[in-house]
This record gives structure tokens, sequence and C-alpha cells, in this order.
């Protein structure tokens, strides 16, 4: 069984496969992350691939708690960009100046001959170009959560609640909560569109990924397509060129 970590911005996300097939996948928050490992099957675990864009001093102690929990024969994996397979370049994009969990997910959608963007719609919300197999820029904007927080830290009259309800239409609200919650949300969906459809390249494809994936696919226009676990598959790729 091989277990791939991707360790982001604010929490650890997981994936169990087995013979090719997904047997389990989840999150864990940071402050849960060493009570939730240990409940992991470690007897079963062959291999660990650990993607991360934390600080190195986390990412060494998530390193060092897989290889202590697991088993001694167990390889325990880290992603380096150095080691990009032949037929993916960054091209220009120095290796420094981009996330290693949005190059895994440029590689998960990777197909031949072909140019397509990849969107991560998390924490941080990337774009990303690719054409023919050579990474030709992106944009990064705030993610829902983020947009949220800003306003609600930098506008004093803005008290945001936990309920994050909202009108799927998004039209034009009454209330304060309301109307913050459709502004992000369109300005969202606006700037993602508007990457999609001003691309400098003509686009095979669109692939959405991250936890607010689901929701924006559902209102992005074009050949969009979501897929749940496309940093693991761009991991399996890199690691194991499946």
């Amino acid at each position: 069984m091989h277990l791939f970590i991707d360790f982001g911005n604010t929490r650890l996300k997981w994936c169990l496969i087995k013979l090719d097939v997904v047997i389990g996948r989840g999150s864990i928050t940071s402050i849960q992350i060493e009570s939730k490992l240990r409940t992991f099957d470690w007897v079963s675990i062959s291999s660990i691939a650990i993607c991360s864009v934390a600080d190195s001093k986390m990412t060494q102690n998530i390193f060092f708690s897989c290889k202590n929990l697991s088993r001694p024969d167990c390889e325990v994996k880290e992603v380096h960009l150095e080691h990009l397979p032949l037929w993916f370049s960054l091209g220009s994009t120095p290796k420094t100046e981009v996330g290693q969990d949005r190059v895994m997910a440029m590689l998960g959608a990777y197909q031949d001959s072909s140019s397509y963007s990849v969107i991560d719609a998390g924490t941080a919300c990337t774009i990303d170009y690719v054409v023919d197999g050579e990474h030709k820029g992106g944009y990064i904007i705030p993610g829902l959560n983020t947009a949220r927080i800003g306003l609600d830290k930098h506008a004093a009259r803005i008290a945001l609640e936990e309920d994050y309800a909202y009108s799927k239409n998004l039209e034009p609200a009454r209330s304060t909560q309301l109307c913050v919650e459709h502004g992000i949300r369109l300005s969202l969906i606006a700037a993602v569109q508007r990457a999609i459809h001003a691309s400098p390249w003509p686009l095979d494809r669109v692939t959405v990924t991250g936890g607010d994936g689901e929701w924006l696919c559902e209102h992005l226009l074009g050949p969009v397509k979501l897929s749940h676990d496309l940093v693991f598959q761009g991991m399996r790729r890199f690691f194991y060129g499946l």
C-alpha cells in the first residue's frame, strides 16, 4: 500500500493506494497531525511520498514522523523539483518560485502534445498554463476563505459569521454577510473565467481541483473538468511513472 501526502498551507491531505485503487483519502488540520497519523495502518504501508509547501521545519517533522511510525523497510520520499520527468519542463519558471503542489497538479493533468490549464482552488487559487509539456506561467489569487479573512480583518464594521450560506445564483444581496459571500465568490469566478478565456494559448482543456474546486467548476464555462486527486495523480507519475 502506498501513502501519498500533500502538506499544504492549512492542512495535510492524504491518499492511500493499493494495486492502483484508491482505498482511502482524507485531510488533517495542522493541530491534529501527530495524533491522526498514529491511527494509520502503518504495517501495511510499503512506501510514503511527501509533497510539501509548508516551511522546512514542519516538512522535516512530517518526514521524521512518517519515518518513525512506518516499518523499517518502508521508503519515505519527498518531491524535489530538480528531478522532473523528461516529458515535463518548467521552462523559464524558477524551481524556487513555484510550489511543489502546483507542479504535481500540472503533472497529474498532463497529456501528450496538448495545451491545458490547471486551476487549484484552495487557500490560494492558482492558475497555471502548460503547452506541450512546458509551464508557461500562471496566476495566484486569494481563495474564498483567505478573502473572507482579509475582509474580516481589515474592515472593522464587517463582522463575518461562520455560516457561509449563499445563493447559487449569487444575485445582489441585502445583508452584509451575503453581500460579502456573494462578492468574493463572484470575484473568484470572474478572475478564473477571465484567465481561461484570455489565455495567450488556445486551451484544449481546463482541469479544476482543490477544496473549492467542485463549487467553482459549476460556475465556469468552457472545456472544464473536475479532478479531486490531481496532486496525488501527479505524485504517482513523478515517483512511479504511472
